[in-house]
């Protein structure tokens, strides 16, 4: 009978990696080395020196195998050294760290991409790091394959009592895509406004609300064709200009005077944003605009869904929690005052919200702010804000 496979020691790797061959370059003549003066001694590319150094001057262990160079790079380091007439003996421990880095990759993860993989939840600033780069991959695939890209993809709503419906939230939507271009004439692009899972308290779907805010873009006004498509507000993209000047933004604000019920139970504990990019972005801006009556206490947490066939994730079915991936950003309270709103990605933002809480009535003074801003985000995953509702007063 086969025994299991030993459980590789990452840590001691690493540790020994960093103790031979920071003991190796401190006997190179020059000592202490500057990444420029190092690799000019050793003959070997800038770039590969400065990540060598960096790497090793970390102190999380997980953090320097993900950074370091590579095994054939760290030998043609030793190499070089060697050639400069350092310790035999340091050199040859140099040589054993790194074989063992090698075995590390090749025979128990396969490739450094694995390996990477398998120790980013080791460290939440690797795993944030790892998790950015790999949303940059997905993007620069999806935006080849869908035809379209965008810098930003913003979803702001607004949380704020009912009139007339003391168990109701009112929800205001602000959605779409800022300096958006086209990359193929043959793609069809859209995107959709509204509650991304049936609420079965409610029943009720997105209404749209007419809140001009094309005076507040910074390129031209993509035309648009918008339908009510299953309870959903569609907005298919008209244009079909291609090129670096053919940018365009465009926004949508709608209305839903009761989007969802006001207090939690036992059973649906949750509420908040919950969205979908349709379009490669550069940037996610997701705010959180809620009035100080709504969800009084307490944080939202970011929850992350790759609903996949099963279709878009109600936060508060627990059998979804399969679905769930990993998040390392978290939504983040602004603080109150004028520059709030001011966000580099959204250039006009202030305008945007002053102009859509004027018409709805609403004292900004009276609202709190959580914004996400999260880099790359994967098209067709889901993001949920989510905070943990009140529940029903006793004397209600």
């Amino acid at each position: 009978m086969l025994s299991p496979p030993t459980a590789p020691d990452v840590s001691g790797v690493a540790g020994s990696l960093v103790t031979s061959v920071r003991a190796l370059l401190e006997t190179v003549p020059g000592a202490p080395h500057r990444p420029t003066a190092l690799a000019q001694r050793l003959g070997l590319s800038r770039v590969t020196v400065s990540n060598l150094l960096g790497s090793l001057d970390r102190s999380d262990h997980f953090e320097v195998l993900e950074a370091v160079p590579g095994p054939e790079s760290l030998r043609a380091v030793v190499a070089a050294a060697e050639a400069l007439g350092v310790d035999p003996r340091l050199a040859a421990e140099a040589r054993a760290a790194i074989d063992r880095f090698a075995a590390l990759i090749h025979d128990h993860f396969g490739t450094r991409a694995a390996l990477s993989a398998a120790i980013g939840g080791k460290s939440r600033t690797l795993q944030a790091r790892l998790d950015q780069s790999g949303r940059a991959d997905v993007f620069r695939g999806m935006r080849r394959i869908l035809g379209v890209e965008t810098g930003t993809w913003l979803t702001t709503m607004m949380f704020a009592p009912s009139p007339g419906h003391e168990d109701a939230v009112a929800v205001t939507t602000i959605h779409g895509a800022l300096a958006m271009r086209r990359l193929r004439a043959d793609t069809q692009v859209y995107y959709t406004c509204g509650a991304p899972y049936p609420d079965p308290q409610t029943q009720q779907g997105a209404s749209y609300r007419p809140i001009s805010l094309e005076e507040f873009y910074t390129h031209e006004a993509a035309r648009v064709e918008t339908s009510v498509v299953g309870g959903q507000l569609r907005h298919c993209l008209l244009h079909d200009r291609l090129g670096k000047h053919a940018v365009m933004d465009m926004l949508a604000a709608s209305h839903n005077p009761r989007g969802s019920p006001r207090y939690g139970t036992p059973q649906s504990p949750l509420r908040g944003v919950s969205l979908f990019v349709d379009i490669p972005a550069q940037m996610l801006v997701c705010d959180a605009i809620v009035h100080k009556d709504i969800f009084p206490e307490g944080h939202p947490q970011l929850l992350v869904f790759n609903p996949g066939a099963r279709g878009p994730a109600n936060p508060n079915d627990r059998d979804r929690d399969a679905d769930r991936t990993s998040a390392g950003e978290s939504p983040t309270l602004v603080p109150n005052g004028e520059h709030r709103f001011l966000v580099p990605e959204v250039p006009k933002y202030t305008g945007i919200i002053d102009r859509v809480s004027s018409q709805l009535g609403y004292n900004m003074e009276d609202f709190r702010v959580f914004r996400l801003k999260l880099a790359y985000p994967v098209v067709c995953f889901q993001y949920v804000v989510a905070f943990e509702a009140p529940r029903l007063p006793a004397h209600a």
